[in-house]
């Protein structure tokens, strides 16, 4: 009986901790373009969490993928990723790109390619549109060179460069995003083989996608994990001395 109590509590402090470190990101993050949110969920863990973790709120899991996080056999912690958009922010930066409905952009990086909804790009010394962290930016026929003065996105995705058509933003779209995982802040890899689908979406040159974390919520909720840890903490001291008189009224006994 005081085994299964303090085993309870345990692993809801366990849930708990993961719970801190996903919001922890989630806030750190909330500011970057294009981050999608990440939640926890968990089954099979003690009476005093279930009782408690109801007033943690979790947003946005429409359409989400899922990673199982911890594997404890009592203690099955998975984490999701919702893909919930973010609002539209005007920048007026002509290498800044939003994507106003589905889809992701593609981008070639050391590790492979990666698909991202974090539109803010650059141009370096040699014309190639890149993300900020040096990734190449792929249209349809690869790399996207600008060389001249006058460059231009139309809502469609086609690439002007002094009036003139050089190429169009590969955009693509997932029928499963159960299969996307995050990397970093900003890019998502394939864990298998989903079809591929066309990306329903407009590009909207000078603004941005925001991040779809609300940091008023994510700030609430951490204030309740907080206070939920502090309950099974009480919970586990209670057990633990509850197991020591029990102990010593056996070795009084003998």
């Amino acid at each position: 009986m005081f085994y299964e109590g303090m085993q309870k509590a345990v692993e809801s402090m366990s849930y708990l901790v993961k719970m801190q470190e996903v919001i922890t990101n989630n806030l750190a993050n909330a500011s970057t373009s294009g981050y999608k949110q990440d939640t926890t969920v968990v089954a099979n863990f003690g009476d005093l969490l279930k009782e408690n973790v109801n007033k943690i709120e979790l947003t946005g899991m429409d359409n989400s993928a899922e990673v199982v996080v911890s594997e404890n056999p009592s203690l099955l912690v998975k984490q999701k990723t919702s893909f919930a958009k973010g609002n539209i922010a005007k920048t007026d930066i002509d290498f800044d790109f939003a994507l106003d409905g589905n889809g992701f952009f593609v981008v070639d990086t050391p590790q492979g390619v990666r698909y991202t909804r974090n539109g803010s790009f650059t141009v370096d010394a040699d014309g190639i549109l890149r993300t900020k962290d040096g990734g190449i930016v792929l249209g349809e026929n690869g790399p996207i060179k600008i060389t001249g003065k006058k460059f231009e996105v139309k809502e469609d995705g086609s690439i002007y460069v002094d009036e003139k058509k050089i190429d169009k933003l590969q955009l693509v779209d997932f029928n499963d995003y159960g299969a996307l995982v995050k990397e970093g802040a900003s890019y998502f890899k394939l864990s298998r083989d989903v079809q591929r689908l066309p990306a329903n979406t407009r590009v909207l040159q000078g603004y941005l996608e925001t991040s779809n974390v609300n940091a008023i919520k994510e700030m609430v909720n951490m204030v309740n994990i907080l206070r939920s840890f502090e309950m099974s903490q009480k919970v586990l001291q209670s057990q633990d001395e509850a197991l020591k008189k029990h102990i010593e009224q056996i070795s009084r006994m003998r």
